[in-house]
C-alpha cells in the first residue's frame, strides 16, 4: 500500500475551525470607507462550512469564529478562548481584505503556541492575490488555498495525512511548492446547486446587522431580516479595475433557478426574510435565466436589491418590468464612465455609452430610482474625459451617482499598469494598500488633485 493509499483510510474525525479575519475599520474611518463598516453575514465561509459539513458528514465537526465581534484588543483572548474549548485540528483563516493582514501574524502565533501539530490554512480573495509574499513572511501558515476552497478544503480533511495532502495537490501554495515553482491550480465548483444552501447555524443570526445599498426605498420594511445570494460565479469581462482582471480564466458558472427558489422559501419560512441582496458580479448574463429567475422571486413579496452594479447591456423592457415584480425598486448601474475612450480602451468594459440612455428611460417607465457607478482616476484618464463624464450623467438624467476612486487591487490588470510604469511603489507591503486612499500617481495628476475632484464632484454635481 503506497501512503497515498494509506492517507485515505480510517480518517479521523476533524475538527475545524473556520476563523473570519478582523476587517471592519474603526468608527471614526467608516464614514468614508469603501468596505461597508457594518456587520455582514461572513457568506464565504459559510459556504465552505455548509458545504464541508454536507460532504463529509460525521467525519468532520466544524464552528465557525468572526473575529470582527470582537475589539482589536481582545482578538487574541477571544481566540485562545476558542482554541481552548473547541480543541481544533485544523484552522482555517480567511482573509478577504488586505487591511485584515495586520492581525495575521499574531493569530497564527497564537495558534501554534497552543497546538504546534495544528493545520493552519489561509484563504479568500486577498489571500490568492499575495500568496508569494505571505509565504515567505508567515512561519506560521501550512498552506494557502487557491481561488476557490470548497473542494480543495474537503479533499484535505479527508485525507488522514493532511500535511501530505496539502504539499501534493495543485489547489494549495506551500513553501515547499513555492521553492519548487509550482504553478498553482483551481479547483472549482462547478455545480453551484452544491454550494447554494447556507447553513446558518454555524452563526448567531441576531449578531449580524444588515444594510442595504444607498436608495430612498430602503427604509420602507420596518422590521428587516435581510440575507445574502450568491447565484452565480466568475465573470467573462476584463475591467481593468477588477481583482480578478488578469485572470485569465472567463468562464461563468450557474445554481440552477429551481434551486435558488428552494432556498429563498427557506431562508422566508425559517427566517421571515424579507429584503434579499443578490451579490452576483453578473446576475444578468444570462437574460433568460434572469428572467426565469425575477419571475419566480416575486410569489415571495421581498425587497430585492442587487448592490455590485447591473449592466444595461442586458436589459430590455419584459426583464425590467419582471425585476420590478420581484420587488426591486432601485438599480445601480455599472456604468464607470461617460467617456467612450476611458470606458472601452482603457477600462477595457464592454459597454457602448449610447445603449445607457434608453435603458434609463425603461427604467423610469417602471418607476426605478437609478444610481449610477462611476470610477474615477483611471491612468490616461484627464480632465476632458471627466468633463464628459458629468456631462453624460446630466443628459440621461440619472438619480443618483457615486464616484469611487480607483484603487489598484493586487490581481487587476490597473495594479499592473501601475507597477510597470511607477505609479505605485513596487515594494508596497501587503497591508499597505488602503481603499480608502487615492495612490495612483502619474505624471498629469497627483493623488491630492484627483482626490480634491472626486470630493468635489460627488457633492456639488
Amino acid at each position: 500500500m503506497t501512503r497515498h493509499e494509506k492517507s485515505k483510510t480510517s480518517v479521523n474525525k476533524r475538527k475545524l475551525l473556520l476563523n473570519v479575519l478582523p476587517y471592519l475599520l474603526d468608527s471614526g474611518s467608516s464614514k468614508t470607507s469603501k468596505l461597508r463598516s457594518f456587520k455582514a453575514f461572513p457568506y464565504g465561509v459559510l459556504s465552505l462550512a455548509s458545504y464541508v459539513k454536507i460532504q463529509a458528514g460525521e467525519n468532520v465537526d466544524i464552528q465557525v469564529l468572526d473575529c470582527n465581534f470582537n475589539d482589536s484588543r481582545n482578538i487574541l483572548e477571544t481566540i485562545k478562548d476558542k482554541l481552548h474549548n473547541f480543541k481544533p485540528d485544523v484552522v482555517g483563516l480567511s482573509m478577504m481584505f488586505d487591511n485584515s493582514y495586520q492581525h495575521l501574524q499574531k493569530i497564527t502565533t497564537a495558534i501554534k503556541e497552543y497546538n504546534q501539530d495544528a493545520v493552519v490554512i489561509l484563504g479568500g480573495s486577498a489571500a490568492t492575490s499575495s500568496y508569494i509574499a505571505i509565504m515567505n513572511e508567515q512561519e506560521n501558515i501550512d498552506a494557502i488555498c487557491f481561488h476557490e476552497g470548497e473542494i480543495p478544503l474537503l479533499r484535505m480533511i479527508s485525507n488522514n495525512d493532511m500535511l501530505w495532502y496539502l504539499e501534493n495537490d495543485s489547489s494549495w501554495i506551500t513553501k515547499k511548492s513555492l521553492a519548487k515553482k509550482r504553478t498553482p491550480q483551481k479547483t472549482l465548483v462547478n455545480n453551484l446547486n452544491d454550494v447554494i444552501n447556507i447553513d446558518y447555524n454555524f452563526v448567531k443570526i441576531t449578531d449580524y446587522s444588515m444594510k442595504e445599498s444607498f436608495s430612498p426605498f430602503a427604509d420602507r420594511i420596518e422590521h428587516k431580516k435581510q440575507f445574502f445570494l450568491v447565484t452565480s460565479r466568475g465573470c467573462p469581462f476584463n475591467c481593468a479595475f477588477c481583482m480578478h482582471s488578469s485572470d485569465p480564466d472567463k468562464s461563468i458558472r450557474y445554481a440552477g433557478v429551481d434551486e435558488i427558489i428552494k432556498h429563498v422559501r427557506f431562508l422566508v419560512s425559517t427566517y421571515e426574510m424579507n429584503v434579499l441582496t443578490i451579490y452576483d458580479d453578473q446576475i444578468l448574463l444570462n437574460k433568460k435565466r434572469a428572467k426565469q429567475l425575477f419571475r419566480e422571486l416575486a410569489q415571495f413579496n421581498l425587497r430585492i436589491e442587487c448592490p455590485n452594479g447591473l449592466s444595461v447591456a442586458f436589459m430590455d423592457d419584459e426583464l425590467i418590468k419582471l425585476m420590478k415584480d420581484a420587488g426591486m425598486d432601485t438599480v445601480c448601474l455599472a456604468i464607470e464612465s461617460g467617456s467612450p475612450y476611458i470606458l472601452n480602451e482603457i477600462i477595457h468594459k464592454p459597454l457602448k455609452i449610447e445603449m445607457v440612455k434608453p435603458v434609463v428611460q425603461l427604467l423610469r417607465k417602471y418607476d426605478f430610482w437609478i444610481h449610477g457607478y462611476f470610477v474615477s482616476g483611471m491612468p490616461g484618464e484627464n480632465d476632458k474625459h471627466r468633463d464628459e463624464t458629468v456631462k453624460f450623467i446630466k443628459e440621461i438624467e440619472l438619480d443618483w451617482s457615486g464616484f469611487s476612486l480607483a484603487t489598484p487591487s493586487r490581481g487587476s490588470e490597473l495594479f499592473k499598469i501601475c507597477i510597470r510604469n511607477g505609479y505605485i511603489k513596487k515594494n508596497m507591503a501587503i497591508d499597505e494598500l488602503d481603499v480608502n486612499k487615492y495612490i495612483i500617481n502619474t505624471p498629469e495628476y497627483t493623488p491630492e488633485y484627483v482626490t480634491k475632484l472626486k470630493f468635489h464632484r460627488n457633492y456639488t454635481m
